[in-house]
């Protein structure tokens, strides 16, 4: 009876033990990126220059998320600048910077719309606003993720300008997906976004 008992007890230890480990492990996965987020607007910095014709910048001015390289390839520095409130910097050039690697161009102009992104899926260097204007985050990714595919569960219906107005429900969609000029909302009635050429 008492080898029982401790047998059980080991076993109820063992059960707790994977119980809390599976918590833990759970609490530092790495960040799952696919609902869409809600962003107007970004602004990236982009790739300029080359060995044969070289920018004119210093490591002060040069973009954060921007590395900055010599004509023979050597990296220089990392940008120190942020594009949404530019440093105060010398406007000298450092000759041994010849040109530079930066995310991707995501948007012209500050009022060029996002594709579908989150933070998470954003990329790095490039700077997420909101439909007010105002910050939202800093993109995470160093590589493009994929659009994803898989219907948004915050989607109750999505209005088409082929539809007439009709709402659309039982629909499997997420705001990369959309067509051009639908309108997806949310339970509450709330829009969710608008479908963008750009995403097919």
């Amino acid at each position: 009876m008492t080898v029982h008992k401790e047998v059980s007890f080991l076993a109820y230890l063992l059960v707790l033990g994977m119980f809390i480990l599976v918590s833990a492990t759970d609490h530092h996965d790495p960040k799952k990126c696919k609902e869409c987020g809600n962003f107007t607007y970004g602004i990236c910095p982009r790739s300029e220059g080359s060995p044969k014709n070289p920018i004119c910048t210093n490591c002060c001015s040069g973009y954060k998320g921007c590395r900055y390289y010599s004509a023979d390839g050597h990296f220089i520095c990392e940008g120190k600048s942020d594009p949404r409130k530019p440093n105060v910097c010398p406007r000298n050039c450092d000759p041994k910077i010849a040109y530079s690697k930066c995310p991707l161009q995501e948007g012209e102009t500050i009022i060029k719309p996002t594709r579908c992104t989150t933070c998470c899926t954003g990329y790095k260097g490039c700077y997420y606003f909101d439909k007010d204007g105002k910050f939202a985050c800093e993109g995470e990714s160093t590589e493009p993720k994929a659009c994803t595919l898989e219907c948004d569960p915050k989607v109750a219906y999505m209005t088409c300008p082929s539809s007439k107005s009709t709402k659309l429900t039982n629909i499997c969609a997420n705001c990369c997906t959309a067509k051009e000029g639908c309108k997806l909302y949310g339970h509450d009635g709330s829009l969710l976004c608008t479908g963008d050429i750009k995403n097919h």
